[in-house]
């Protein structure tokens, strides 16, 4: 008869643990596999940044994960600014033409008033209180 090599196991039946006796191929394989797991798990290790160390913010504390929430990507407020851009668009389209385009050359453009008075000729004070109109205009579409 072979030598027999002890083993303990977890058996799930009863939840506890067991020692069994098995030949010594069945032994070396279960210990290569051991040795797979505590190889892997070591070199996961390395790689882990252990929760004491995620110091965070000006005054040293223990990081408390807020800053990793990303409240741009809350499907709510997403949904809440398409809906929002929807509506910009529609009521840009009540505009009339001059008007759209003094909108548009302005906050898309990224135009100053200046710039765009010096474009169309006209004094800048007259752009600025044409903006303040429309805006208000657009905003009885908005609310």
């Amino acid at each position: 008869m072979s030598k027999l090599y002890a083993i303990n196991i977890y058996d799930t039946t009863t939840e506890k643990e067991k020692v069994i006796y098995v030949s010594k191929e069945v032994y070396d394989e279960f210990r290569r596999g051991e040795w797979r797991i505590e190889k892997n798990d070591s070199k996961h290790r390395a790689n882990e940044t252990q929760f004491s160390a995620l110091l965070g913010g000006d005054d040293g504390a223990y990081e408390n994960f807020h800053e990793f929430v990303d409240n741009d990507s809350n499907p709510e407020e997403l949904i809440f600014r398409a809906m929002m851009v929807e509506k910009l668009y529609r009521a840009l389209a009540h505009l009339e033409e001059a008007d759209r385009e003094l909108i548009e050359a302005i906050f898309f453009q990224e135009m100053t008033e200046r710039a765009y008075a010096e474009k169309k000729g006209v004094y800048r004070n007259a752009i600025h209180k044409r903006k303040q109109k429309i805006l208000q205009e657009l905003k009885k579409f908005l609310i």
